[in-house]
């Protein structure tokens, strides 16, 4: 009696071989689109003799306004037109609430200690050089001095706004209301438990959290770690630029790409972000960390910001898995396929 055929056992090696390089080549390709993608979308800095900040990006009208809205990391907006042309086009009321420095003067205001700062601005709290400084005004080259000024005296985390205050009409001020997706869904995506037991592909996890909430409280398996404050400029970044800084491949155009934090807040502004620079498969955690709730090395715990004492974790019973819900949910989600 012969040795089985391995062509009879599971197709010949030629066809396997040729179907292994098909896959390959897609992958590749699929990659060069990607990278070619990023490379007309240049970091705004690229070509000017300017310094404007390790995470330095600009910010569509509706993402300001999420930033306005929700708070989801700590942010000043600071518009540096003149107080005259303030008085004579104000923001609008959904944008109120940050400060007046003319451009000039930005380097100065921003070199202060936190008395001289309370001074100028007694209802503003002096902003730490961790935060995300917004600065706005119809002329961009102004805006981009004002976050070389702030640069200059330590920050690293600037914005302008897009198209200046001259394109904050209502319309633009519209925010993209994300889909959300549950916690068992994604632990099927993530192939944690249920029938799939294998990671989808095409999916792309993005935990926008703290690097201090990581650490301390756990991430969930496969997710991948940018923090919210870095999102704007890392999704901006060249695909090799992003592997060595986030250890992963960068999420393509077509990717489906899942944000989530502690709860929902930041990862809500983080889709809003992903949609504006063109991901138009973006998804929202709904129950964050907080609800995961599946292992214990993922820990339950309550908001704090940066700088306060971390809360102790929160004792919670793992819970189970509910397999055929969430498979109706990703046919719902339009993700039957993955």
């Amino acid at each position: 009696m012969g040795f089985p055929s391995i062509t009879n056992v599971g197709g010949s090696l030629t066809s396997a071989a040729a179907l292994t390089l098909l896959a390959w080549a897609v992958r590749f390709f699929r990659a060069a689109a990607q990278q070619r993608k990023q490379h007309q979308r240049e970091p705004e800095d690229r070509g000017s003799s300017l310094r404007l900040g390790k995470y330095f990006c600009s910010l569509t009208p509706a993402a300001v306004k999420s930033l306005v809205d929700t708070d989801p990391i700590p942010n000043i907006i600071v518009d540096v037109r003149k107080p005259d042309e303030v008085a004579y086009n104000p923001l609008p009321q959904a944008l109120m609430g940050g400060v007046n420095i003319p451009v000039s003067d930005v380097q100065q205001a921003l070199a202060k200690r936190a008395a001289g700062w309370q001074s100028m601005f007694p209802e503003t709290p002096a902003p730490a050089k961790s935060w995300l400084l917004v600065f706005v005004s119809d002329d961009m080259d102004a805006m981009r001095a004002a976050a070389a000024a702030a640069v200059a005296v330590g920050y690293e985390h600037t914005a302008v706004l897009e198209g200046g205050v001259q394109a904050l009409s209502q319309g633009a001020l519209q925010q993209r209301e994300p889909k959300q997706i549950s916690r068992d869904a994604l632990a099927a995506l993530l192939g944690v438990a249920g029938e799939r037991g294998a990671r989808a592909e095409g999916v792309r996890v993005l935990d926008v959290r703290r690097h201090d909430e990581c650490v301390l409280y756990g991430s969930i398996p496969g997710t991948v770690h940018v923090p919210a404050d870095q999102l704007p400029a890392a999704l901006k970044m060249a695909p090799r630029d992003w592997e060595q800084v986030y250890r992963s491949t960068k999420p393509c155009l077509d990717d489906w790409l899942v944000m989530q934090c502690r709860d929902n807040k930041r990862a809500t502004w983080a889709a809003q972000i992903a949609q504006d620079q063109g991901w138009p498969r973006v998804l929202v955690h709904r129950e964050g960390v907080y609800g995961w709730r599946v292992h214990p090395a993922v820990r339950s715990y309550a908001s704090y910001k940066k700088g306060e004492p971390p809360p102790e974790p929160e004792p919670f019973q793992s819970e189970p898995l509910d397999a055929g819900r969430s498979k109706f949910e990703l046919a719902q989600l339009g993700m039957r396929s993955l």
